[in-house]
Formats: C-alpha cells, sequence, structure tokens
C-alpha cells in the first residue's frame, strides 16, 4: 500500500498514525505542495482533486482523510468496531474533527504560520474568530475525555486518532490546554505511543525546523 502526503498536513498525518496504529504496511510518498506536485498527471491519476492525503492499495485509489481512516480499520478489523451504535459515536467524534476543529484550527494556523511564509498580512480577525470558536468546543472534548480514557469507546478508535492529528498543531498556534486537563493528559499519552512516535516525535518542532 502507498500513502501519499505532506508532512504540513494534519489529515495525511491523520493517516499514518492510522496505518502505524493498525499495523500496516505501507510506503509513504511525500508530495512536495510547494512545488505543485500535486497536480503533476502522475498524481492526478491518483486523486484527481489533486489533494493529499491519498492512498493506493493493490490498485484501488482513495482521498479523503476520514474514508482512508475508516477504509483503512475496516481492512485491518481493528479501531471501528462493527457495533452500529459505537460506529456512530466514532463518526460523530471524526466530523467533529473534521468539520469543526480543523476549521478554527486551520484560520489561526494559517494566518499565525503560512501567512508571514507567503508575505501576507496575517488575518487578525480571523484568528480571533477561531480562537473564540475553539473555546466552545474544547471544552466539551474535555469533558467527554473527564468520563473515558477515550473519546468514543472503551479503548482507542480511529476518532482518537483523527482529533489527535487534528489538534496536533495546538502548540504552534499557541492554544493553551492547562484549562482542559483531561484533553492535555490524553493529547500526551497518545503522542508517546508508537504510532505517533514513527512520524515525528514532536508536530511543532519539527515544523518550524521546515522539514519532513
Amino acid at each position: 500500500m502507498n500513502i501519499y502526503g505532506h508532512f504540513f498536513s494534519a489529515p495525511s498525518n491523520k493517516v499514518r498514525y492510522c496505518a502505524n496504529a493498525l499495523g500496516l504496511e505501507f510506503t509513504y510518498h511525500h508530495v512536495d505542495l510547494q512545488q505543485g506536485e500535486q497536480q503533476h498527471p502522475d498524481f492526478l491519476d491518483i486523486n484527481k482533486l489533486g489533494k493529499v492525503p491519498a492512498i493506493e492499495d493493490d490498485g484501488f485509489m482513495l482521498s479523503e482523510s476520514d474514508a482512508i481512516c475508516r477504509y483503512l480499520a475496516n481492512k485491518a478489523g481493528k479501531l471501528y468496531p462493527n457495533d452500529l451504535q459505537t460506529r456512530g459515536r466514532i463518526d460523530r467524534w471524526m466530523d467533529i474533527a473534521s468539520q469543526t476543529v480543523l476549521l478554527q484550527m486551520s484560520k489561526i494556523l494559517f494566518n499565525r504560520f503560512f501567512a508571514p511564509m507567503l508575505g501576507e498580512e496575517p488575518n487578525q480577525t480571523a484568528i480571533e474568530d477561531g480562537q473564540r470558536k475553539l473555546a466552545t468546543i474544547l471544552p466539551h472534548i474535555d469533558n467527554q475525555l473527564a468520563q473515558s480514557n477515550y473519546l468514543a469507546a472503551d479503548e482507542m478508535s480511529i476518532a482518537d486518532i483523527s482529533m489527535l492529528a487534528t489538534i496536533d498543531p495546538f502548540d504552534m498556534i499557541e492554544v493553551d490546554l492547562s484549562d482542559y486537563p483531561h484533553l492535555k493528559k490524553w493529547r500526551h499519552s497518545l503522542m508517546q505511543q508508537g504510532f505517533y512516535q514513527d512520524v515525528h516525535h514532536h508536530f511543532a518542532a519539527e515544523m518550524e525546523q521546515g522539514k519532513p
């Protein structure tokens, strides 16, 4: 199996974490977005939308990080239990990570990190909007983790991997988790595990260095 991604991309890292946690063998291919490799005909054969992440598994192509994680979990038979209600909870938390947390985090990350790199003026309004909206969702995540060790099930699931990848840049965007002790503990625990360490030891430190 081949995984295509970029080390700045939280969704790409999510897929790598997931494949690692599932014990699947794969070859990782870095797609240089800055050089436009995502628009190269060879990559467009894998994902016509020209986006990362994407996978190729014995001729089967798939894109979109959550869809890929579900496919991989079903392939391995782990981290995505068959129970309908458990899957509903897992899917809910994956949606929260991808559609709510990632959206707000990205506003802050772009304007604090990428805009200066591109010579653009940071949009302070977007930063403040992202901060305000994150402040409404983080207490709910912390409350869930006060009740259980994982987001959606008694054991780690792809929901935890999805959320972990989504909040990976929190140190870079200066999100203080001191008010969310359960979220902070959960995050630290998962970051010590092999599936994370095999991708990077600390996302923010390696991203600051500008290298995979």
